[in-house]
């Protein structure tokens, strides 16, 4: 069988130092790809992160609205009980200020209470009944009866007057302590109201607190996905000038083989051409083998 044709010193110099620089350039590619892996797995667990916060974050905000359009309606419930009580001190300023015009009422001439009177006028006329008076006694007898049914019927008229101006005034006092007590009660109602309103108002700012620290973190993980991202694309960009390395020196390997090849093929195809003979045909190949060796351009294993 014919020698096999290896490649010169120098090309096999240029080989081994390809061979190590693709041994490096492939454990170079092999450990950015495990490096990127590494990131892209911290990435995909960032979004994951991310995810289950904007998943937190919309039951808060409805939270918040909801806080809020109660707070609202706090102040609308405010307003009207406010409104409710101012209308009615004009109403307790006037219903006192017809109290003191009405002063208590008295009697007047001193006239007795109509019972009295009564019990005057029946004495009277039972003594006119049962006493044999004089002439001149009966007649006085009769003389004050009259007089004491007048006062009666004035007495009566006072005491109607004066039952009646009770009956109002004490219209007017009840109107009043009712009013009042109202006033009292919407008072309480807007103190309540105000503590839920202003409770109500912390816990919207407790919700916007917490909605602004979930919001915090989707920025914060946002970012650290940004840098990461970063990193991937610098690792990426390493990748390809190691995988352009890798093949430019597989071409360059590839080149120096064919060109061998190439070299020896060229010889030999001259030697066939102008040689006639086997014993010539054999010079001829050793003599152009010789010159090849000569030139260092192959050598015999």
């Amino acid at each position: 069988m014919p020698g096999v044709a290896h490649l010169t010193e120098e090309d096999e110099r240029a080989e081994r130092d390809a061979r190590d620089r693709l041994r490096h350039a492939d454990h170079r590619l092999q450990d950015l790809r495990t490096r990127r892996a590494k990131l892209l797995e911290e990435v995909r667990r960032l979004s994951d992160e991310q995810r289950a916060l904007y998943d937190s974050r919309a039951p808060k905000e409805e939270k918040v609205e909801e806080f809020h359009r109660e707070y609202q309606a706090m102040g609308h419930d405010l307003a009207d009980l406010r409104g409710r009580r101012d209308a009615l001190r004009p109403q307790l300023s006037a219903l006192v200020a017809q109290l003191r015009q009405r002063p208590p009422p008295g009697r007047e001439n001193g006239r007795g209470r109509p019972e009295q009177i009564r019990r005057e006028i029946e004495r009277l006329e039972l003594h006119q009944q049962t006493v044999a008076l004089p002439i001149a006694d009966e007649n006085a007898v009769i003389d004050r009866t009259r007089a004491l049914r007048k006062e009666l019927l004035e007495a009566e008229k006072e005491a109607a007057a004066v039952t009646g101006e009770l009956a109002a005034r004490g219209s007017l006092e009840e109107q009043l302590r009712q009013m009042r007590s109202e006033f009292e009660r919407l008072g309480q109602e807007l103190d309540r109201m105000r503590a839920l309103r202003n409770q109500r108002f912390d816990s919207v700012k407790a919700q916007l607190v917490s909605v602004g620290q979930v919001v915090g973190e989707i920025r914060e993980k946002a970012r650290q996905r940004a840098e990461l991202f970063r990193t991937v694309d610098e690792l990426n960009r390493q990748m390809v000038e190691a995988d352009r390395e890798i093949r430019e020196a597989l071409q360059a390997s590839r080149e120096r083989r064919r060109e061998a090849r190439d070299t020896i093929g060229s010889h030999n195809r001259g030697v066939r051409d102008t040689v006639a003979g086997k014993d010539a045909l054999s010079r001829a190949a050793d003599d152009n083998l010789e010159q090849l060796l000569r030139s260092g351009r192959v050598r015999l294993g």
